[in-house]
């Protein structure tokens, strides 16, 4: 209760000086709300359309896993998994890809890395250099969050400007569907390459066994009354149907894999587009009170601390230590 009384007592006879210390404070916080640039946030919401990333695989998908050989698993390459996608977009060739894009900011047409700079005059652009510091930029600008529970990746574009982080976002979701489907559509188009190249070449084998079969017949006429003969033949219908049925099985896979090929276009769902960010994120008036309401506390406080703890015994009995050790000196 003592303590309280103490309290009060010194704020009353330092009510003046605490009211010049709440305006100052209060006066910094002002100037720091009204120079820091404003941020707006574009959010949208994606799923993956592969069987590991989405329960809602479609029929004819369903089909395909159910007829396709072991290589055909084999097909689903690293960008069906969900996990994945964060590195996408923070990777430095992803992020290039962004800035080399041009956008409407200040009046002007501009390339993302070339916004907010101004050049000086008589002073060439150190490209590469100015790349680098836009990339980490623009890599703490885009937020990439996944939910735990379901296959569903949010991301949060920001900026100083309402419409460049909507069209910055746009552009995100764009080059990123591009990027996973030209990337799994790439690993599928060379597999049906190599699927051609040995059905290709399982046809000429093919051919070439049914040509030496039909000579064989036909300078074999008695081939019923040989059984060295009817041995012989019975060895290259064998070749042939195992080769025969060796095509067959890479027809089908090649059929399999070109549907696979048009399911992979559209590999990730949109959700939620992303939106245009009507008020800003941050900085947030709330907040700013909040904090300042908190330091000119802390600083009250601790100065009320101070004084008590100076008057009470045990700050006296420090100070007669300070002022003979003083003395000693």
């Amino acid at each position: 209760m003592e303590i309280i009384k103490a309290s009060i007592r010194i704020l009353k006879n330092k009510k003046r000086q605490f009211s010049f210390l709440f305006l100052f404070i209060s006066f910094l916080f002002i100037v720091n709300y009204i120079l820091e640039d404003r941020v707006y946030i574009s959010d949208m919401k994606l799923a993956h359309n592969s069987q590991d990333g989405s329960k809602n695989t479609s029929g004819l998908s369903k089909i395909v896993s159910s007829f396709s050989s072991s290589n055909m698993s084999s097909i689903s390459s690293s960008t069906t998994n969900f996990d994945m996608i964060p590195e996408v977009i923070s990777s430095r060739d992803f992020l290039n890809k962004i800035l080399e894009k041009e956008f409407y900011y200040d009046g002007e047409m501009k390339k993302l890395y070339l916004i907010g700079y101004k050049k000086k005059l008589g002073k060439e652009l150190d490209i590469p250099l100015l790349k680098l510091d836009a990339r980490k930029e623009l890599s703490k600008n885009i937020s990439v969050s996944k939910n735990l529970n379901n296959p569903v990746l949010g991301i949060s574009v920001s900026s100083n400007n309402q419409q460049l982080s909507f069209e910055i976002a746009n552009a995100v979701l764009q080059q990123l569907e591009r990027d996973l489907t030209n990337f799994q559509l790439d690993r599928i188009g060379k597999k049906i390459t190599v699927i051609n190249n040995q059905i290709e070449s399982s046809s000429k084998e093919l051919g070439i066994l049914e040509e030496d079969l039909r000579k064989f017949r036909v300078n074999n006429s008695n081939i019923l009354q040989s059984p060295t003969l009817r041995m012989q033949e019975s060895t290259k219908l064998r070749d042939i149907l195992v080769l025969s049925n060796t095509y067959s099985s890479l027809k089908v896979e090649l059929e399999l894999i070109k549907v696979k090929y048009f399911e992979e276009v559209n590999v990730l769902q949109v959700i939620d587009a992303p939106n245009l960010p009507l008020r800003k994120s941050s900085p947030r008036l709330r907040y700013m009170l909040i904090k300042l309401i908190f330091t000119f506390s802390f600083i009250t406080l601790f100065y009320i601390y101070s004084v008590l703890l100076r008057n009470s015994d045990l700050g006296k009995m420090i100070k007669n230590n300070i002022l003979d050790l003083e003395k000693l000196d």
